[in-house]
């Protein structure tokens, strides 16, 4: 083990226990090992890997994030530059000082490109993903940062401790998992009192389009994930007539008139993300609060504003226009 994953690695003491007994974890050459329940976890190519007893659920979840993440290299989504943190902030609403020094947990990390950008505002960030290809290509674009370490697991059978972490973030991940509550609720004792909890989910919006988007989600599940990846290539549409008319009706994307193959790529990838999940669950805002109140979560706030508020537009675009991001802190 070279010096620079051993530094990595000793972010984790402390932090970890088995993710199914609670029990203290021995840290060993290749491997953690639970004093409690005797199972061991590798760590593999510098990644801790916990991911023994996945539910079949959880399975097909992973299944159908690992092409997404593999095929990020083909996407802007990997251009980390000093824009993306400007991007975090504004999506946050949190001050750049605020991440200094702070312990952040990165719920569903996917490619890293937030926790790049919480890394660059000086947190330390432990990033976990569900899938191979999102640790594998975080911690390669995370290599030479000192304060980021990654590994593998479910979110929900995270190897923390209670309380371990300043902040928790899990930006687009909890809608997918089998029950969006229960993912949450995985989280919130993880969040140290006085920590803050940053979670967007999928809002629940025009139900025709979703009937529709569905219906073709299901049939493109029954394709490989290769195949189902080069379908989406129809749902990017050329003529803008045509874009604004079905994209009422099913979730597409407007071919880039630039034509650049990155750009193409990346909204291929885009489409890729909405049709191939096994869960897709949407919620209202007032889901979301209702979540952080039962908690006892205090300054809960909608890091993005209500858009709407006509019951027919409400109905159509959703009040925050598709995506509910909040965050409060822990009491």
């Amino acid at each position: 083990m070279d010096s620079l994953v051993a530094k990595k690695l000793a972010i984790l003491r402390g932090l970890l226990a088995c993710p199914f007994c609670r029990g203290r974890l021995e840290e060993r050459q290749k491997e953690y090992a639970c004093q409690g329940c005797h199972a061991s976890y590798p760590i593999s190519n510098g990644i801790p890997r916990f991911l023994s007893d996945l539910s079949a659920r959880e399975q097909q979840v992973k299944r159908s994030f690992d092409l997404e993440h593999m095929r990020y290299r083909d996407s802007l989504h990997l251009h980390f530059t000093p824009l993306l943190v400007q991007q975090w902030l504004e999506d946050i609403k949190l001050p750049a000082e605020y991440f200094k020094d702070k312990v952040i947990l990165d719920a569903g990390c996917g490619a890293g490109r937030w926790t790049y950008a919480m890394a660059s505002l000086g947190a330390t960030v432990v990033a976990v993903d569900l899938t191979d290809a999102g640790v594998e290509v975080t911690h390669q674009a995370t290599s030479q940062l000192e304060n980021v370490v990654v590994l593998q697991a479910s979110v929900l059978h995270l190897p923390f401790h209670p309380e371990s972490f300043d902040v928790v973030v899990s930006w687009g991940v909890l809608h997918h998992t089998p029950d969006t509550k229960a993912a949450f609720d995985r989280l919130v004792p993880l969040v140290k009192r006085g920590g803050t909890l940053y979670i967007m989910v999928y809002e629940r919006h025009n139900p025709l389009k979703f009937l529709v988007t569905d219906t073709l989600r299901w049939c493109l599940r029954q394709l490989p994930a290769h195949l189902r990846y080069r379908a989406c290539r129809v749902f990017m549409i050329r003529s803008k007539r045509l874009f604004y008319r079905l994209s009422k009706i099913m979730i597409c994307a407007l071919y880039p008139e630039s034509g650049d193959p990155l750009e193409a790529s990346t909204a291929q990838l885009g489409l890729y993300d909405a049709y191939a999940p096994v869960f897709n669950h949407l919620h209202t805002r007032e889901d979301v609060s209702s979540w952080f109140a039962e908690h006892k979560f205090d300054q809960v706030t909608l890091t993005r504003p209500v858009y709407y508020t006509g019951e027919r537009e409400v109905r159509l675009y959703g009040e925050c226009a598709g995506s509910v991001t909040m965050r409060g802190v822990r009491t």
